[in-house]
């Protein structure tokens, strides 16, 4: 099988990340999406975040109407910081015999030589780039962008951060996440205060 890997913090899941796992299911011929909530992104150590339980649990919401995508919770359930290399090495022995393909934003492209061990990671996957607008890549020039696919996704400007802000502000989610996790972040009041 080809098996798309597509992490983040997930702070709150929203449509943005699910559109473009379904443009890398449609574009790459995948035949799942594992979307993997990170622990603690090595990223945002200082940002402040849900609980990694309740991101998981919006996780498995946010997918739950759709056959080829899946929360993978190996990160969750290991505690720590997160880093993508440990995770492909758990996904690599558990699918041996399975295509991994890394998905990521063109933004987050840019930053890839930063990650711990890239040329591992390039390694264990295939590395799989949404293109977007105001992100413009020499993938010819670029150090791991000849081996990368490239797809295409609906232009779509949501982000977690923003969604968090209307939520504070009590501004209206709707259309911004799935159903489920709107009526879960409304129901246990999440993002409402310091978070």
């Amino acid at each position: 099988m080809n098996i798309g890997v597509y992490g983040g913090t997930f702070n709150p899941p929203h449509l943005g990340h699910l559109i473009l796992a379904q443009s890398a299911i449609d574009a790459l011929a995948l035949d799942r999406v594992l979307l993997v909530p990170a622990f603690q992104s090595p990223f945002k150590l200082q940002s402040e975040s849900l609980p990694a339980e309740i991101r998981a649990e919006l996780l498995a919401l946010a997918v739950s109407d759709n056959q080829k995508l899946r929360g993978e919770y190996f990160e969750v359930q290991r505690a720590g910081v997160s880093f993508t290399v440990d995770t492909l090495r758990h996904l690599h022995e558990r699918y041996p015999d399975d295509t991994l393909f890394l998905l990521m934003g063109a933004d987050t492209f840019l930053e890839f030589h930063l990650w711990k061990e890239p040329d591992a990671i390039t390694e264990l996957a295939t590395l799989a780039i949404a293109e977007r607008p105001g992100y413009e890549i020499d993938f010819e020039t670029h150090r791991y962008g000849k081996a990368a696919r490239r797809f295409s996704m609906p232009l779509i400007d949501i982000s977690s951060t923003d969604i968090r802000r209307r939520v504070r502000e009590g501004q209206s989610i709707q259309y911004l996440v799935p159903w489920a996790v709107q009526v879960f972040i409304t129901a246990q009041e999440l993002y409402r205060e310091n978070r």
